[in-house]
């Protein structure tokens, strides 16, 4: 029978460092990520029982207003109008509609997002809107989200309004003659000139799941540490067993 030392050898050991380091970052990132969406999720829960916001509330920090309701006079522009493609609603692909607003009394424009429409050939479809002044309401929200942001938008084709594949407010900004604000409204369900819209975080994945592969991760490197000290132990020699020892003094 021989005893076992812990005697761990450089190269293992350095490995075995980063890798848990490695294990502990993401681990960490999935927690922070978690923590975001409950963050966002109780945000947008908690919106409508509070005060209407004032477009001079967001100059700052607009993203601390998030999913807020807010409500401006002012006219629509239906010249500049934008049609965000390849936007995914249940199973479908349609367009997200976004159209600049001008708020009354003020040089302000910002986007409305007037909700999505059905892609059904390759004609656009039909977004006309009477530029008359009317109040408009709806929640602060940000641009429709997209996947990595290709090409230029001085590609698009000529004419307006403009199929993108991904609203830039500066480019728009340079457009129209005007500056944007950098948020939008999401048009409440209520308004007329909308289509269709069910506002709500748009998550890919839930709080339960970044904790799910948080621990996942936290595993992984408990099972990692464990392997490099099962396999640091190394024997040293017989051990001799104090009955044995007293014979052989005899």
């Amino acid at each position: 029978m021989s005893r076992r030392v812990f005697k761990p050898t450089f190269i293992p050991a350095v490995v075995t460092v980063l890798m848990f380091s490695v294990l502990l970052s993401l681990g960490a990132w999935q927690v922070s990520r978690s923590h975001e969406k409950q963050v966002l999720l109780k945000a947008y829960a908690e919106a409508p029982a509070k005060a209407v916001v004032k477009p001079r509330d967001l100059d700052r920090d607009w993203l601390t207003f998030k999913y807020r309701r807010i409500e401006l006079s002012g006219q629509y522009n239906d010249q500049f109008q934008v049609l965000i493609e390849n936007q995914l609603h249940g199973n479908e692909y349609g367009y997200v509609v976004l159209t600049p607003f001008h708020v009354a009394d003020s040089e302000l424009v910002v986007l409305v997002n007037r909700g999505w429409l059905k892609r059904t050939d390759e004609r656009l479809p039909n977004i006309v809107i009477v530029e008359d002044v009317r109040s408009i309401a709806g929640l602060v929200g940000s641009p429709p989200a997209v996947g990595i942001k290709l090409g230029s938008l001085d590609d698009a084709a000529p004419g307006w309004p403009k199929r993108l594949p991904y609203i830039d407010f500066d480019w728009l900004a340079l457009q129209m003659g005007v500056p944007i604000a950098p948020w939008v409204i999401l048009l409440d369900e209520r308004q007329a000139d909308g289509f269709m819209r069910s506002w709500k975080p748009a998550l890919q994945m839930g709080p339960e799941k970044h904790k799910g592969y948080a621990f996942q991760w936290y595993s992984m490197a408990v099972v990692l540490i464990f392997l490099f000290v099962a396999g640091s132990m190394k024997p040293q020699g017989p051990i001799v067993e104090e009955k044995d020892k007293t014979r052989e003094d005899k």
